[in-house]
């Protein structure tokens, strides 16, 4: 059964679009439409969409295909994408070399709606940032550093599009971040001011990467953020670890720039921009993680 986040309800119900092969990787096929510009119902601006395995993480622009359906996927040959047909986007379903697939299940990549209380400030997660940044690269380090300390406009400068890959590191620290601030403050002036960073920043990322910021802006990340940052609302650490086991290995790299996103803002938006660091004792709740 061919299944779809609820991100791409209004492309699927749209008109129908061809799609071209932009990336091939293990387990997703990621398509790019072009934009409509003679649509009697108006502009529909250009997407990006991924087809995913069924085993494959669920990203919030992703199609999940049903078993069974290989022989219609895209495929690498000589580093070059080969599909064995045209691929169709819209009108409820996604068509490929003539086979149509309608979409018959929905997911929500949403983070609640209803804004999480934070945790208590006795619980403020340091000593998890701490251990995500131990494996985190310079660049991004810095970015995350800004974004504790509440600078949101230079974790923004620092972090877009910092790393190699179609997402790259600092674009999943911010996706990390903005799933913190759907959850806790998603009327901020640093939600804000990191969507405004998104809207803006074409050319300085992938495209890949940048339909997915621009999903995690309205909160629609992978389920796996989502319980990461649900158990950060409960300062619980038998809630935490399991829920980071979870989340770490999403992607080559992906998961722990995150996870750690998310708990940079949280603790950003907990300690406030002027204040300092708050040290927390290694044997409380938090220091259970380590």
């Amino acid at each position: 059964m061919t299944a779809a986040s609820l991100t791409l309800f209004p492309l699927l119900a749209g008109p129908a679009r061809p799609a071209r092969v932009s990336a091939i990787v293990s387990g997703a096929v990621y398509l790019e439409l072009d934009p409509v510009l003679d649509d009697p119902d108006g502009y529909r601006p250009g997407a990006v969409v991924a087809l995913l395995d069924p085993g494959a993480v669920q990203l919030p622009i992703g199609l999940t295909l049903p078993p069974g359906v290989a022989d219609l996927v895209p495929v690498t040959v000589d580093g070059d994408p080969v599909s064995p047909g045209p691929i169709v986007f819209g009108h409820g379903a996604v068509s490929m070399a003539g086979t149509r697939l309608p979409v018959l299940r929905w997911w929500n990549p949403n983070v609640s709606k209803q804004v999480l209380p934070p945790p208590a400030p006795e619980l403020l997660p340091t000593a998890l940032l701490d251990q995500l940044l131990e494996d985190a690269a310079e660049p991004l380090a810095a970015g995350l550093e800004l974004l504790r300390a509440g600078d949101t406009t230079a974790a923004f400068e620092a972090l877009i599009g910092t790393g190699p890959g179609l997402t790259p590191a600092g674009d999943d620290a911010l996706v990390g971040a903005l799933a913190a601030l759907a959850a806790w403050a998603p009327r901020s002036t640093a939600h804000r001011l990191l969507a405004d960073g998104v809207a803006g920043s074409d050319g300085r990322t992938t495209a890949i990467s940048a339909a997915l910021l621009r999903s995690a802006v309205s909160g629609a990340v992978v389920p796996q953020l989502v319980r990461f940052v649900g158990a950060l609302a409960t300062g619980d650490p038998a809630a935490i670890r399991p829920a980071l086991d979870d989340v770490l290995p999403v992607g080559a790299s992906s998961g722990a720039a995150m996870a750690a996103g998310a708990v940079a803002q949280l603790v950003g938006l907990l300690q406030g921009p002027t204040r300092r660091p708050v040290a927390i004792d290694a044997t409380g709740p938090i220091g259970a993680l380590m």
